[in-house]
């Protein structure tokens, strides 16, 4: 395609976006967030006001796993593992030999 269609090709399928686009200077949230608190204060400030005893209770009726991210905070994951055919594990000689065991193969799955 020379320039000139190439150009007329953006313009004719891009221009109804202009509309759309953010304009340079100006919010994209101009309310800005709700005034209030959030539920996560509301909930942090729940908890501060309880006795000892009753935040013992409280907790023991949660999974132990939300229990542990609460305190810790949520594990960041970012392994995104998709493993496809066989595993192979390779042994020294040395360790062969003390745990008798010979070269053929052995499959786990």
């Amino acid at each position: 395609m020379p320039d000139e269609t190439q150009e007329q090709y953006k313009k004719q399928n891009y221009d109804w976006l202009k509309g759309y686009q953010f304009v340079k200077g100006q919010s994209g949230n101009p309310g800005g967030r709700p005034k209030g608190k959030s539920l996560k204060t509301f909930a942090r400030e729940f908890l501060e006001s309880l006795p000892d005893d009753e935040k013992i209770d409280y907790l023991a009726k949660m999974p132990e796993d939300l229990v542990w991210r609460m305190a810790e905070g949520n594990p960041q994951t970012n392994a995104e593992l998709n493993v496809q055919g066989s595993l192979i594990v390779e042994i020294s000689e040395t360790i062969a030999k003390k745990n008798n065991l010979n070269g053929s193969t052995q499959s786990t799955e």
